[in-house]
């Protein structure tokens, strides 16, 4: 589980660098810039179903 939160937050951290950089003008949001942060948060998504899924066959209760 620590491996899938560190990469969670890897990919969140891209995402919000990303967007922030886009708020403030640093960066500019080019079409592949915000398919970066989409692929960011497609992984998270990813990442998230597996550990769902995971815990489903381990039997651990939802929250």
């Amino acid at each position: 589980m620590r491996q899938v939160i560190h990469e969670v937050r890897n990919h969140l951290a891209v995402a919000i660098a990303n967007v922030e950089g886009f708020r403030d003008g640093i960066i500019e949001p080019t079409p592949a810039r915000l398919d970066a942060v989409l692929h960011a948060l497609g992984e998270i998504e990813v990442l998230l179903a597996r550990a769902a899924s995971a815990e489903r066959k381990e039997g651990v209760p939802e929250s």
